[in-house]
């Protein structure tokens, strides 16, 4: 029997410009939220007074450190994570998600459905099969080729 592995986990790289472009941009943000001292309108149509640009600002500067965050995890999965891809003759295996723990196993004659979707560059590969749903993304195996391969694999095991 066939059986080809890829590891399949956040890219490094990728997660490191996450932490930097975020948390700079949260580092600028909370500066301008301290240093404020006007209000806002925003196109025209929504005025917050001073106080109100202020805790707009600090909501600004949360959401965009929350994201820095989330690349520390990033980069801590990239790291210590030993997920792969696992595709045979008769399934597919799988994380649930790149930085998931749960492992998910799909034979191809429970495939139901596979649909292919890109998002600025990113393919989802969706199988929707009789217990669910696994997604491949094609930026969490190394390479772009190795996903098309393993989208080719697939492709030719499932009957639907």
């Amino acid at each position: 029997m066939m059986e080809e592995r890829y590891p399949y986990k956040p890219k490094l790289l990728a997660a490191i410009v996450t932490v930097v472009f975020f948390g700079v941009l949260a580092g600028f943000m909370g500066f301008f939220s301290l240093d404020n001292d006007q209000g806002l309108v925003l196109n025209g149509i929504i005025h917050f007074s001073r106080m109100g640009a202020t805790i707009f600002y600090w909501v600004i500067t949360f959401v965009l450190a929350a994201f820095s965050v989330l690349g520390l995890l990033l980069i801590f999965k990239s790291l210590t994570s030993k997920g792969e891809l696992i595709i045979t003759d008769q399934y597919v295996r799988a994380p649930k998600s790149g930085i998931s723990k749960k492992i998910i196993t799909v034979p191809f004659n429970d495939v139901e459905k596979v649909s292919v979707q890109e998002v600025k560059g990113t393919v989802f590969f969706k199988i929707i099969h009789r217990k669910g749903k696994l997604t491949i993304v094609s930026s969490v195996l190394p390479k772009r080729e190795d996903f098309e391969h393993v989208k080719k694999h697939i492709l030719a095991h499932v009957r639907c």
